[in-house]
């Protein structure tokens, strides 16, 4: 037997193993859900993502975000990816774990704990299951295009608040994207950012758009805030300047661009909950996106 075989049939005997313990379990849950007038919820998805003591917007930012899950579930298709102590696989002697290999996507790591996919459609995993002649099973076009998905730091003091972060962050992304103001955010924060600032001055000078330094920026800045925290909090800093610094021409400093983000984020999460206000005015079936797609899963 040639080794990519190997590994296929090892991949789908553990995508069997997590639809065991994972899949089966969140649909019951969220059948269960649905007959007690809540909605047909996954319970690896949360809730609300946004609570009104936090935010101006979350009501708006809930109904973007929360998409209801499959009716079934051929292995899980998004949400929470278990870790091989989640599974009851056996731990290393080194104390690691292994993050088992998720449908759609397997970049979940040791560094990476969660992740944002805006057009999953595009997307071919390695890592998933397979029918018998090796080709990968067909996408299940009644979902929504986009994908999230996020594990728990089993190593982490506070492993729950790090998931809640984590879950807060990844979905912010998606109602950024989802909402529009991704097309739009690289111009808004020419308006409202002063012209000497350090990432307005990167934009003339290279002419290139800064949307993902924007989009992050955003998602630290806000998932942060959804925690209570303050936006000029150090530890906030960090997280954003680990994340961006690849943006940041190579011989120049780091420090000056940080500080003129930090200067400016405020100012940044006010527009994106403007944008957010507008949308809900200008259209009103942007926010009931969660309902519509439950009909057509009915």
């Amino acid at each position: 037997m040639k080794p990519e075989d190997l590994k296929q049939i090892y991949i789908n005997s553990v995508l069997d193993l997590e639809e065991k313990a994972h899949g089966k379990l969140a649909a019951d849950e969220a059948a269960f859900s649905n007959m007690m007038g809540e909605g047909y919820r996954d319970p690896n998805y949360p809730k609300r993502l946004a609570d009104p003591e936090f935010s101006d917007v979350a009501e708006i930012l809930n109904q973007l975000a929360l998409s209801p899950p499959p009716k079934n579930y051929p292995g899980k298709i998004s949400g929470r990816v278990l870790g091989s102590k989640e599974l009851g696989l056996p731990v290393s002697s080194e104390g690691t774990y292994y993050v088992a290999p998720p449908d759609p996507m397997s970049s979940l790591g040791v560094t990476t704990l969660g992740s944002y996919m805006g057009d999953y459609s595009t997307f071919r995993s390695p890592f998933e299951r397979h029918d018998s002649l090796g080709k990968p099973y067909p996408k299940d076009k009644s979902l929504p295009p986009d994908r999230i998905q996020y594990r728990k730091d089993l190593k982490s003091v506070d492993p729950e608040g790090r998931l809640d972060d984590t879950i807060k962050h990844e979905f912010i992304h998606l109602v950024f994207d989802r909402s529009g103001y991704k097309k739009v955010a690289d111009k808004r924060f020419r308006s409202y950012v002063p012209k000497n600032n350090a990432w307005r001055k990167l934009q003339k000078t290279t002419g290139k758009r800064i949307t993902t330094p924007i989009d992050q920026a955003i998602a630290y800045g806000y998932a942060h805030k959804l925690r209570g925290g303050e936006l000029d909090d150090s530890e906030l800093r960090d997280k954003i300047q680990y994340r961006l610094q690849g943006f940041i021409p190579k011989d120049d400093d780091v420090d000056h661009y940080m500080d003129d983000l930090m200067e400016v984020l405020p100012s940044m999460i006010n527009d994106f909950e403007k944008y957010l206000r507008g949308q809900e005015e200008l259209n009103p079936t942007l926010i009931s996106r969660i309902a519509e797609i439950e009909n057509e899963l009915e």
